[in-house]
């Protein structure tokens, strides 16, 4: 089945029917993930750090600051997906928001990164958690129109994984410049504060641009008309809830988030005191880790068409999932072996790039089965909601575990720091996805489940 563009004219509304997506049009699309992944990625490996060893604040009162600010997105996630759904504009419900949300997004993000002079500890730690605030709610006006638009693009099952193949390759992309380029752009700003200003001056300016490159590149990408109202929070609730498979996939995936958002704030703490490394290493570790993770999402594409999406995970899951907890006996004698166990992870982390994002539109066709309504801002708001909630306790408990485990901010580390990150950053996402498996073992929207649901509504819409 392929992509349905719906035509107004003169007698009504005119159906046609294209197979698949041009390539441009995808290209476009996927570019757009390099902003979100800038922001998710930088923030996630490094704020945390700069707030630590930059600003001066505890780890405990930095991760716990950090967290707060995603509170908010349990709220403003939601509520901007049901405003994107209802919004009238010439450019669509959804596409408005990349070329509004551009440069509010890039500024945000560089006034994140400057460094507060006040006296005490609180106040500083004050500043750059609603600067935090501010640059979560921008990213949300940008992302979760932006992620609501798979649904729209195409009702094909194979299609949407393939589109979100784009998607993924260049969000992936996007977290490599970030996690690959913040440091050594930190090094060539003269490090510290003066440094990380200028990583969010060229990142902020980044982000700016992809965004453009998005709406610009999707003007002609098949888009739904909006709905009349906007439902109420409380509604919007009872309506992600009454929807099975989006919760058993959403329950799954926050295991799977609050593992990567660990990982990515443990990672740097990781390579310097359990490695015994230089930080500048992370411009090693983690471009092998997000480059082999881009390399294989062809393979996970084409292994997902071929055995489904729903077993493909699992396998990309269990990978991941043993390659994290051998890390926890690595020694930093055995440099080339840590090499091979990050690169192996990469493969697993591939599959969680495309396969969850890929499931999710398929979720919202089954509202439409339940309900006989598009809905896939409201959707796309709760699960961002999660998602960011995930990613933001992942620093907060890596704070509180070197908190902890006796990290001080000068001088010698004690022997327990080694323990402590070692299982925060190793054993802790290995668990969290280990107990994913239990709520995923519930959903069943395979592809013939899918053409059934498709069935139903074809039915019910005669």
């Amino acid at each position: 089945m392929g992509t349905i563009i719906e035509k107004k004219t003169g007698t009504g509304t005119e159906q046609k029917k294209i197979q698949g997506l041009p390539f441009g049009i995808k290209l476009s699309y996927g570019l757009g993930d390099i902003s979100n992944n800038i922001f998710i990625v930088t923030t996630g490996m490094y704020l945390l750090f700069f707030m630590t060893n930059v600003v001066g604040v505890a780890p405990a009162l930095a991760g716990l600051m950090l967290l707060f600010p995603k509170l908010w997105d349990v709220v403003s996630d939601p509520i901007m997906g049901a405003i994107s759904d209802v919004t009238h504009s010439r450019f669509g419900r959804r596409r408005l928001y990349l070329l509004y949300g551009a440069i509010p997004f890039g500024v945000a993000f560089f006034v994140l990164f400057i460094a507060p002079g006040y006296q005490t500890e609180f106040a500083n730690a004050l500043q750059v958690s609603l600067l935090f605030a501010l640059g979560c709610t921008a990213f949300t006006v940008v992302n979760v129109p932006y992620a609501s638009m798979v649904p729209e693009m195409s009702d094909d099952y194979k299609e949407r994984i393939s589109i979100t193949s784009f998607r993924m390759f260049f969000a992936s992309f996007g977290a490599l410049l970030a996690g690959a380029l913040a440091m050594p752009l930190v090094d060539a700003g003269g490090g510290g504060a003066a440094g990380f200003r200028l990583m969010g001056i060229i990142f902020g300016v980044g982000i700016v641009i992809f965004c453009l490159v998005c709406f610009f590149g999707t003007k002609k990408a098949p888009s739904l008309p909006p709905q009349k109202e906007m439902p109420p929070m409380k509604e919007q609730i009872r309506i992600a809830a009454r929807n099975f498979p989006f919760v058993t996939l959403m329950t799954s995936y926050f295991f799977q988030a609050l593992a990567i958002g660990v990982m990515m704030a443990g990672f740097i703490y990781y390579v310097k005191y359990a490695m015994d490394l230089p930080e500048t290493a992370m411009n090693v570790a983690f471009p092998i880790f997000l480059v082999t993770g881009i390399l294989f999402i062809p393979v996970w594409l084409a292994v997902g068409k071929r055995l489904g999406k729903i077993k493909s995970y699992y396998i990309g899951l269990v990978l991941f999932t043993v390659m994290m907890g051998s890390l926890f006996f690595t020694s930093p004698s055995l440099l080339w072996l840590f090499y091979v166990q990050v690169f192996l992870a990469g493969i697993g982390f591939s599959s969680f790039q495309l396969f969850p994002f890929s499931m999710l539109p398929d979720t919202i066709e089954y509202d439409q089965m339940q309900s006989g309504l598009r809905r896939e801002g409201v959707f796309s708001g709760m699960w961002s909601a999660g998602q960011k909630i995930a990613y933001s306790v992942g620093p907060a408990i890596v704070g509180f575990a070197l908190a902890l485990s006796g990290f001080v901010k000068e001088g010698p580390q004690p022997e327990s720091l080694n323990i402590g990150v070692r299982v925060i950053f190793c054993l802790f996402p290995a668990v969290m996805v280990l107990l994913s498996f239990l709520p995923f073992s519930k959903y069943k929207i395979t592809e013939e489940e899918f053409e059934r649901v498709k069935a139903k509504i074809s039915g019910a819409d005669k």
